[in-house]
């Protein structure tokens, strides 16, 4: 027999599975982000899109027009990713339109699966490129929140680093914290084995971003082996008569050396040549040099270096040589320098021909 308390107990348990599927639902619709914008002065027709920020080359994630003073971007990402909001009214102007100048502007924005907005008083208040101002700032959810509020302390280029430690001391679960974190390994050399160990032993867990968690602990293995005062991380090399070669074997000892990892299609590395001529010529007692190219072809390569006279030991990287340099050191490709002592110990890794120059100077005078 079926007693009205029994059917009441039924009726009950069919409404919270109901409600659970439901919830459910919205859920799973909510795992999305959106970005709204209704700003003054914000013509319709202007082109607003999001793009991504942290491959290697740009993609578009979503894009769309402004629309009676309004814009809203919507779409999904796999994890937390910096992207980069750009608005252009190109298609409002005209050349017959004087008045109506060209404008661009490229926001950088941290983009999780939540509701985020643009604030700001006016349009033409937007900055070319900053991600936050007094008066413009895109808000919504705990990253973009950790992303402002790491904008927001810095004020000076010169101070960022300092305020990198910073602010992932104060937040080691941060998914901000693991992108910092990994900007400051990458390129290699540029930390001491210290301030590795230090960057592992803060950020132990990123539980709005295992995936980023997961490079960072890559990141910081790599980063140990090119700590400053390390010897030099090998590489597959062959020489100019095509003889296979290591990095290790062909490092010079006794002298301050210039490890100078170039190739013929970079612009700044050939402009790099005649600079780095003149120091070898300026100290040569005390300072040499080896280039190290990325070419594929071998006869441009050969070509080029007997065309800018670069007289100083030359080899090549092989094609596993070449992936063991973008990935073990961290780096994006060419120029690319490192200074090491008499040991043949890594000094510094200068960003620039002018940071090789100064310190050149500074060590052999």
């Amino acid at each position: 027999m079926i007693t009205w308390n029994f059917l009441r107990t039924i009726m009950a348990i069919i409404s919270s599975l109901l409600l659970s599927f439901v919830g459910a639902g919205v859920s799973a619709q909510e795992k999305e982000f959106v970005i709204k914008g209704q700003i003054p002065g914000m013509k319709d027709g202007i082109h607003v899109s999001l793009l991504t920020a942290e491959t290697v080359s740009s993609e578009v994630i979503v894009e769309t027009t402004v629309k009676n003073g309004c814009f809203e971007l919507r779409g999904r990402v796999e994890s937390p990713m910096l992207c980069t909001l750009i608005t252009n009214n190109l298609a409002l102007v005209s050349d017959l339109d004087e008045t109506e100048r060209i404008r661009w502007t490229y926001t950088p924005v941290f983009v999780d699966n939540v509701e985020m907005t643009v604030e700001t008083v006016h349009y033409d208040s937007i900055p070319f490129s900053d991600p936050i101002t007094p008066c413009f700032k895109i808000i919504g959810g705990e990253v973009q929140a950790d992303f402002n509020a790491y904008n927001l302390s810095i004020v000076k280029d010169k101070d960022s680093k300092e305020k990198q430690w910073e602010f992932i001391l104060s937040h080691p679960h941060s998914v901000v914290s693991a992108y910092l974190g990994n900007i400051m390994m990458r390129g290699g050399y540029e930390l001491t084995r210290e301030e590795v160990e230090k960057l592992e032993q803060t950020i132990v867990s990123i539980p709005a971003d295992p995936v980023r968690f997961k490079e960072f602990k890559q990141n910081c293995e790599y980063a140990k082996q090119t700590v400053k005062d390390n010897v030099i991380v090998n590489l597959a090399l062959n020489d100019v008569n095509g003889k296979a070669c290591d990095l290790s074997g062909v490092i010079p000892l006794g002298k301050y050396v210039l490890v100078d990892f170039w190739a013929t299609w970079c612009g700044p590395c050939m402009a790099a040549i005649p600079h780095v001529k003149k120091l070898v010529e300026r100290f040569p007692d005390t300072f040499t040099v080896i280039g190290i190219s990325c070419d594929t072809n071998l006869k441009a390569w050969k070509v080029a270096i007997e065309k800018e006279k670069a007289t100083w030991p030359q080899y090549v990287l092989t094609k596993e040589g070449y992936k063991d340099f973008l990935t073990k050191y961290q780096t994006s490709g060419v120029p690319y320098f490192l200074i090491l002592n008499e040991e043949g110990k890594v000094i510094c890794n200068p960003g620039y021909i002018e940071d090789v120059e100064r310190e050149i100077e500074r060590l052999c005078k």
